[in-house]
Protein backbone atom coordinates (compact mmCIF):
# COMPACT_ATOMS: atom_id res chain seq x y z
CA UNK A 1 0.00 0.00 0.00
CA UNK A 2 1.50 3.52 -1.11
CA UNK A 3 2.65 5.15 1.62
CA UNK A 4 0.08 8.29 3.34
CA UNK A 5 1.91 11.43 3.45
CA UNK A 6 -0.34 13.47 5.29
CA UNK A 7 -1.05 10.74 8.02
CA UNK A 8 3.09 11.06 7.85
CA UNK A 9 3.24 14.73 8.57
CA UNK A 10 0.55 14.64 11.41
CA UNK A 11 2.76 11.96 13.13
CA UNK A 12 6.08 13.69 12.87
CA UNK A 13 4.67 17.69 13.49
CA UNK A 14 7.44 18.60 16.18
CA UNK A 15 5.62 21.83 15.43
CA UNK A 16 2.36 21.16 17.34
CA UNK A 17 4.11 18.52 19.69
CA UNK A 18 6.74 20.50 20.49
CA UNK A 19 4.05 23.59 22.11
CA UNK A 20 3.71 23.06 25.82
CA UNK A 21 0.16 22.35 27.05
CA UNK A 22 0.94 24.27 30.66
CA UNK A 23 3.33 27.27 28.36
CA UNK A 24 1.16 29.99 30.10
CA UNK A 25 0.82 28.53 33.52
CA UNK A 26 5.24 28.68 33.72
CA UNK A 27 5.46 31.60 31.99
CA UNK A 28 3.74 32.87 35.20
CA UNK A 29 5.36 30.81 37.61
CA UNK A 30 8.54 31.77 35.96
CA UNK A 31 8.50 35.44 36.37
CA UNK A 32 7.14 35.64 40.25
CA UNK A 33 10.12 33.14 41.14
CA UNK A 34 12.18 35.74 39.40
CA UNK A 35 10.55 38.75 40.93
CA UNK A 36 11.72 36.94 44.13
CA UNK A 37 15.19 36.81 42.71
CA UNK A 38 15.27 32.91 42.74
CA UNK A 39 16.55 30.95 39.39
CA UNK A 40 13.89 28.69 38.16
CA UNK A 41 13.68 26.05 34.58
CA UNK A 42 10.30 25.70 33.30
CA UNK A 43 8.75 22.17 33.49
CA UNK A 44 7.06 22.43 30.00
CA UNK A 45 4.51 19.07 30.06
CA UNK A 46 3.59 18.00 26.11
CA UNK A 47 0.99 16.18 24.72
CA UNK A 48 1.91 13.28 21.99
CA UNK A 49 -0.16 10.10 21.84
CA UNK A 50 2.55 7.98 20.23
CA UNK A 51 5.56 6.06 21.81
CA UNK A 52 9.30 5.82 20.53
CA UNK A 53 8.52 2.00 19.31
CA UNK A 54 4.98 4.02 17.18
CA UNK A 55 8.43 6.45 15.54
CA UNK A 56 10.46 3.34 14.62
CA UNK A 57 7.58 1.68 13.17
CA UNK A 58 7.24 5.00 10.95
CA UNK A 59 10.61 4.72 10.12
CA UNK A 60 10.34 1.24 9.07
CA UNK A 61 6.98 1.90 7.21
CA UNK A 62 9.32 4.68 5.23
CA UNK A 63 11.94 2.53 4.28
CA UNK A 64 9.64 0.47 2.68
CA UNK A 65 8.44 2.94 0.21
CA UNK A 66 11.76 4.43 -1.01
CA UNK A 67 12.44 3.27 -4.82
CA UNK A 68 8.98 4.80 -6.46
CA UNK A 69 9.91 8.17 -7.06
CA UNK A 70 12.67 10.49 -6.57
CA UNK A 71 11.01 13.45 -5.12
CA UNK A 72 8.97 11.56 -2.62
CA UNK A 73 11.78 9.67 -1.77
CA UNK A 74 14.03 12.98 -0.96
CA UNK A 75 11.01 13.22 1.36
CA UNK A 76 11.15 9.79 3.01
CA UNK A 77 14.85 10.54 3.48
CA UNK A 78 14.06 13.99 5.58
CA UNK A 79 11.18 12.10 7.11
CA UNK A 80 13.49 9.33 8.23
CA UNK A 81 15.70 11.82 10.24
CA UNK A 82 12.45 13.57 11.47
CA UNK A 83 11.80 10.67 13.42
CA UNK A 84 14.97 9.93 14.62
CA UNK A 85 14.57 13.40 16.69
CA UNK A 86 11.08 12.75 17.71
CA UNK A 87 12.48 9.10 18.78
CA UNK A 88 15.22 11.38 20.71
CA UNK A 89 12.73 13.81 21.81
CA UNK A 90 11.10 10.81 23.53
CA UNK A 91 13.82 9.24 24.78
CA UNK A 92 14.72 12.62 26.51
CA UNK A 93 17.68 12.62 24.85
CA UNK A 94 18.40 16.43 24.62
CA UNK A 95 21.77 15.89 23.40
CA UNK A 96 20.85 13.66 20.32
CA UNK A 97 17.69 16.48 19.63
CA UNK A 98 20.29 18.98 19.69
CA UNK A 99 22.39 17.46 17.05
CA UNK A 100 19.40 16.48 14.89
CA UNK A 101 17.61 19.42 14.71
CA UNK A 102 20.80 21.38 14.02
CA UNK A 103 21.34 19.37 10.99
CA UNK A 104 18.12 19.80 10.01
CA UNK A 105 17.69 24.04 10.38
CA UNK A 106 21.25 25.37 10.89
CA UNK A 107 23.56 24.95 13.58
CA UNK A 108 23.98 27.97 16.14
CA UNK A 109 27.10 26.22 16.53
CA UNK A 110 28.59 27.80 13.57
CA UNK A 111 27.70 31.36 15.13
CA UNK A 112 31.15 33.84 16.76
CA UNK A 113 28.31 34.77 19.64
CA UNK A 114 30.69 37.78 20.42
CA UNK A 115 30.30 38.35 16.40
CA UNK A 116 26.82 38.08 16.73
CA UNK A 117 25.87 40.13 20.05
CA UNK A 118 27.98 43.17 18.15
CA UNK A 119 25.91 42.22 14.63
CA UNK A 120 22.80 42.75 16.79
CA UNK A 121 23.33 45.70 18.49
CA UNK A 122 24.66 47.13 15.22
CA UNK A 123 21.92 46.71 12.77
CA UNK A 124 19.51 48.32 15.98
CA UNK A 125 21.64 51.58 14.75
CA UNK A 126 20.67 51.13 11.27
CA UNK A 127 16.84 51.48 11.90
CA UNK A 128 14.70 54.76 11.88
CA UNK A 129 13.85 56.43 15.36
CA UNK A 130 10.03 55.25 15.69
CA UNK A 131 7.82 55.31 18.50
CA UNK A 132 5.06 53.61 17.30
CA UNK A 133 4.40 49.81 18.96
CA UNK A 134 1.83 47.68 17.19
CA UNK A 135 0.11 45.71 19.88
CA UNK A 136 -2.27 42.29 18.58
CA UNK A 137 -5.19 43.86 17.47
CA UNK A 138 -3.45 46.35 15.74
CA UNK A 139 -1.40 43.43 13.75
CA UNK A 140 -4.39 41.65 13.11
CA UNK A 141 -5.69 45.09 11.77
CA UNK A 142 -2.95 45.37 9.09
CA UNK A 143 -3.18 41.83 7.89
CA UNK A 144 -7.20 42.54 7.22
CA UNK A 145 -6.19 45.51 5.29
CA UNK A 146 -3.90 43.23 3.43
CA UNK A 147 -6.57 40.81 2.84
CA UNK A 148 -9.16 43.29 1.28
CA UNK A 149 -6.00 45.40 -0.86
CA UNK A 150 -5.17 41.45 -2.27
CA UNK A 151 -9.12 40.16 -2.86
CA UNK A 152 -8.27 37.19 0.19
CA UNK A 153 -10.96 36.20 0.80
CA UNK A 154 -12.21 33.55 3.84
CA UNK A 155 -9.34 34.67 6.02
CA UNK A 156 -10.04 34.46 9.73
CA UNK A 157 -7.35 35.65 12.27
CA UNK A 158 -7.12 34.13 15.91
CA UNK A 159 -4.95 34.70 19.17
CA UNK A 160 -2.75 32.77 21.58
CA UNK A 161 -0.72 32.65 24.01
CA UNK A 162 1.94 30.26 23.18
CA UNK A 163 1.84 29.55 19.41
CA UNK A 164 5.61 29.16 17.64
CA UNK A 165 6.07 32.64 16.81
CA UNK A 166 4.74 36.43 16.97
CA UNK A 167 2.40 35.59 13.42
CA UNK A 168 2.01 32.07 12.21
CA UNK A 169 0.63 31.17 9.28
CA UNK A 170 -2.23 28.22 8.30
CA UNK A 171 -2.35 28.96 4.34
CA UNK A 172 -4.45 25.83 3.65
CA UNK A 173 -7.03 26.70 6.79
CA UNK A 174 -7.02 30.31 5.38
CA UNK A 175 -5.81 31.39 9.19
CA UNK A 176 -3.50 33.49 10.82
CA UNK A 177 -2.13 33.27 14.53
CA UNK A 178 -1.02 36.30 16.31
CA UNK A 179 0.74 35.63 19.77
CA UNK A 180 -1.15 37.42 22.52
CA UNK A 181 0.85 40.23 23.90
CA UNK A 182 3.36 40.87 21.08
CA UNK A 183 4.42 44.39 20.15
CA UNK A 184 5.97 45.53 16.90
CA UNK A 185 7.45 48.46 14.76
CA UNK A 186 6.18 49.67 11.79
CA UNK A 187 9.38 48.15 10.05
CA UNK A 188 8.34 44.61 12.17
CA UNK A 189 4.90 44.75 10.71
CA UNK A 190 6.07 44.83 7.05
CA UNK A 191 8.32 42.20 7.76
CA UNK A 192 5.56 39.42 9.06
CA UNK A 193 3.21 40.72 6.17
CA UNK A 194 5.28 40.38 3.44
CA UNK A 195 7.07 37.00 5.09
CA UNK A 196 3.61 35.50 5.65
CA UNK A 197 1.48 36.89 2.72
CA UNK A 198 4.45 37.16 -0.54
CA UNK A 199 6.20 34.51 1.07
CA UNK A 200 3.96 31.67 2.77
CA UNK A 201 0.77 32.07 1.65
CA UNK A 202 1.64 33.00 -2.15
CA UNK A 203 4.24 29.42 -2.45
CA UNK A 204 0.83 27.77 -0.88
CA UNK A 205 -1.29 29.00 -3.51
CA UNK A 206 0.83 28.06 -6.41
CA UNK A 207 1.43 24.62 -4.77
CA UNK A 208 -2.82 24.19 -4.06
CA UNK A 209 -3.23 24.81 -7.99
CA UNK A 210 -1.70 21.14 -8.82
CA UNK A 211 -2.92 17.85 -7.73
CA UNK A 212 0.06 16.64 -7.41
CA UNK A 213 1.67 19.75 -5.22
CA UNK A 214 -1.04 19.19 -2.89
CA UNK A 215 -0.15 15.99 -1.65
CA UNK A 216 3.70 17.05 -1.00
CA UNK A 217 4.92 20.43 -1.92
CA UNK A 218 2.96 21.97 1.23
CA UNK A 219 4.78 19.82 3.78
CA UNK A 220 7.12 21.85 6.07
CA UNK A 221 8.14 19.15 8.33
CA UNK A 222 12.09 18.88 8.10
CA UNK A 223 12.13 21.42 5.44
CA UNK A 224 11.51 24.76 7.77
CA UNK A 225 15.03 25.67 6.09
CA UNK A 226 13.62 25.78 3.00
CA UNK A 227 9.97 27.02 3.51
CA UNK A 228 11.01 29.61 6.09
CA UNK A 229 14.14 30.45 3.93
CA UNK A 230 11.84 31.09 0.85
CA UNK A 231 9.96 33.56 2.88
CA UNK A 232 12.97 35.25 4.49
CA UNK A 233 14.44 35.72 1.12
CA UNK A 234 10.96 37.35 -0.33
CA UNK A 235 11.58 39.85 2.25
CA UNK A 236 15.14 40.44 1.52
CA UNK A 237 14.39 41.23 -1.67
CA UNK A 238 11.21 43.13 -1.74
CA UNK A 239 11.66 45.32 1.13
CA UNK A 240 14.37 48.08 2.10
CA UNK A 241 17.71 47.71 4.06
CA UNK A 242 16.02 49.00 7.12
CA UNK A 243 14.02 46.50 6.92
CA UNK A 244 16.41 43.54 6.48
CA UNK A 245 18.29 45.16 9.45
CA UNK A 246 14.62 44.53 11.62
CA UNK A 247 14.54 41.47 10.38
CA UNK A 248 18.63 40.51 11.41
CA UNK A 249 17.91 42.26 14.82
CA UNK A 250 14.92 39.69 15.41
CA UNK A 251 16.43 36.54 14.00
CA UNK A 252 19.91 37.19 15.71
CA UNK A 253 17.95 37.31 19.19
CA UNK A 254 16.81 33.86 18.62
CA UNK A 255 19.90 32.05 17.09
CA UNK A 256 22.21 34.14 20.13
CA UNK A 257 19.55 32.37 22.36
CA UNK A 258 20.11 28.64 20.51
CA UNK A 259 23.94 29.09 20.93
CA UNK A 260 23.59 29.80 24.16
CA UNK A 261 21.00 27.24 25.06
CA UNK A 262 23.31 24.54 23.81
CA UNK A 263 25.41 25.09 26.80
CA UNK A 264 23.07 26.34 29.34
CA UNK A 265 19.76 26.16 31.62
CA UNK A 266 16.92 27.73 30.62
CA UNK A 267 16.83 30.67 33.14
CA UNK A 268 20.75 30.68 32.49
CA UNK A 269 19.74 31.46 28.90
CA UNK A 270 17.19 33.62 29.56
CA UNK A 271 19.56 36.10 31.66
CA UNK A 272 22.43 36.44 29.04
CA UNK A 273 19.73 37.45 26.61
CA UNK A 274 18.30 40.04 29.09
CA UNK A 275 21.89 41.05 29.74
CA UNK A 276 21.89 41.57 25.52
CA UNK A 277 18.61 43.09 24.68
CA UNK A 278 16.77 44.70 27.84
CA UNK A 279 13.85 43.08 26.92
CA UNK A 280 12.43 40.13 29.94
CA UNK A 281 9.28 39.47 27.43
CA UNK A 282 11.63 38.85 24.39
CA UNK A 283 14.09 37.21 26.33
CA UNK A 284 11.56 34.79 27.96
CA UNK A 285 10.64 33.98 24.78
CA UNK A 286 13.74 33.41 23.05
CA UNK A 287 14.57 30.76 25.78
CA UNK A 288 11.92 28.92 25.46
CA UNK A 289 11.82 29.00 21.86
CA UNK A 290 15.48 26.99 22.05
CA UNK A 291 14.28 24.61 25.04
CA UNK A 292 11.23 24.12 22.79
CA UNK A 293 10.65 20.14 23.04
CA UNK A 294 12.30 20.04 26.42
CA UNK A 295 10.79 18.70 29.60
CA UNK A 296 13.58 19.49 32.06
CA UNK A 297 14.70 23.18 31.10
CA UNK A 298 17.64 22.82 33.47
CA UNK A 299 19.28 20.68 31.04
CA UNK A 300 22.05 22.38 28.12
CA UNK A 301 20.63 21.67 24.81
CA UNK A 302 18.69 23.42 21.83
CA UNK A 303 15.85 22.63 19.58
CA UNK A 304 17.38 24.40 16.47
CA UNK A 305 14.36 25.36 14.43
CA UNK A 306 14.99 29.35 14.70
CA UNK A 307 18.39 29.07 13.09
CA UNK A 308 16.01 28.06 9.68
CA UNK A 309 15.23 31.75 8.23
CA UNK A 310 18.80 32.87 7.96
CA UNK A 311 20.40 29.98 7.16
CA UNK A 312 17.45 29.12 4.60
CA UNK A 313 17.63 32.61 3.24
CA UNK A 314 21.49 32.35 2.26
CA UNK A 315 20.53 28.73 0.85
CA UNK A 316 17.46 30.23 -1.24
CA UNK A 317 19.67 33.57 -2.55
CA UNK A 318 22.44 30.65 -3.46
CA UNK A 319 20.16 29.22 -5.66
CA UNK A 320 18.68 31.91 -7.36
CA UNK A 321 22.12 33.51 -8.22
CA UNK A 322 22.76 30.46 -9.72
CA UNK A 323 19.58 30.66 -12.18
CA UNK A 324 16.93 32.85 -11.80
CA UNK A 325 14.52 29.91 -12.94
CA UNK A 326 15.32 28.64 -9.84
CA UNK A 327 12.89 30.93 -8.07
CA UNK A 328 10.03 29.83 -10.15
CA UNK A 329 10.72 26.16 -9.10
CA UNK A 330 10.63 27.33 -5.18
CA UNK A 331 7.51 29.01 -5.30
CA UNK A 332 5.93 25.55 -6.06
CA UNK A 333 5.85 24.76 -2.83
CA UNK A 334 8.08 22.98 -0.09
CA UNK A 335 10.44 20.83 -1.33
CA UNK A 336 13.86 19.11 0.04
CA UNK A 337 16.48 21.70 -1.73
CA UNK A 338 18.31 18.28 -3.26
CA UNK A 339 15.35 17.95 -6.18
CA UNK A 340 14.99 21.41 -7.45
CA UNK A 341 16.02 20.16 -10.74
CA UNK A 342 13.50 17.92 -11.05
CA UNK A 343 10.73 20.68 -10.35
CA UNK A 344 9.42 22.56 -13.36
CA UNK A 345 10.55 26.18 -13.45
CA UNK A 346 7.60 27.70 -15.77
CA UNK A 347 6.36 31.23 -14.48
CA UNK A 348 3.75 30.44 -11.69
CA UNK A 349 0.57 32.47 -11.16
CA UNK A 350 1.03 33.70 -7.40
CA UNK A 351 4.91 35.40 -7.25
CA UNK A 352 6.40 36.82 -4.07
CA UNK A 353 9.63 38.46 -6.09
CA UNK A 354 9.34 40.43 -9.76
CA UNK A 355 12.70 41.61 -9.93
CA UNK A 356 15.43 40.28 -8.10
CA UNK A 357 17.67 43.17 -5.61
CA UNK A 358 21.38 42.09 -6.05
CA UNK A 359 21.91 44.97 -3.47
CA UNK A 360 19.82 44.05 -0.87
CA UNK A 361 21.56 40.31 -1.65
CA UNK A 362 24.97 41.65 -1.21
CA UNK A 363 23.81 43.75 2.30
CA UNK A 364 22.64 40.96 3.62
CA UNK A 365 25.53 38.12 2.94
CA UNK A 366 27.89 40.90 4.30
CA UNK A 367 25.88 41.32 7.28
CA UNK A 368 25.57 37.67 7.47
CA UNK A 369 29.34 36.86 7.20
CA UNK A 370 30.68 39.31 10.04
CA UNK A 371 28.28 37.01 12.42
CA UNK A 372 30.02 32.98 11.31
CA UNK A 373 33.22 32.14 12.59
CA UNK A 374 36.15 32.10 10.30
Amino acid sequence: MAIHLPAIHSALDYYRKFTPVNFSEERRRFFGRVEKKEAYNPVFQYRDPLETEDYREIKESLRREKGRDPVIDAFIAVYLHVADMMIAWKKSDYRALSMLSGELFGSAAVLDPARAAAAYKTTGLLLPEASEVFDAQRIAERFREEFARRQLSGWSIFFDDAIAGNVSIYEVEKKIMIRTGVKETALGLDCLVAHELDGHALQAFNAMESRRHRQWLLSYIGTERQYEGYATFVEINNLTIPHIACDFRDYLVFMIATAEALQASFYDTYRRMVFLCGDTDLSFYAAYKAKRGFQKTMQPGAFQKENAYLFGATDIIRLVEAGEDNFFRLSQGCFPLCVIRLIPAGRLKWIGATRFNRSNFDFFKQTWKTILKG
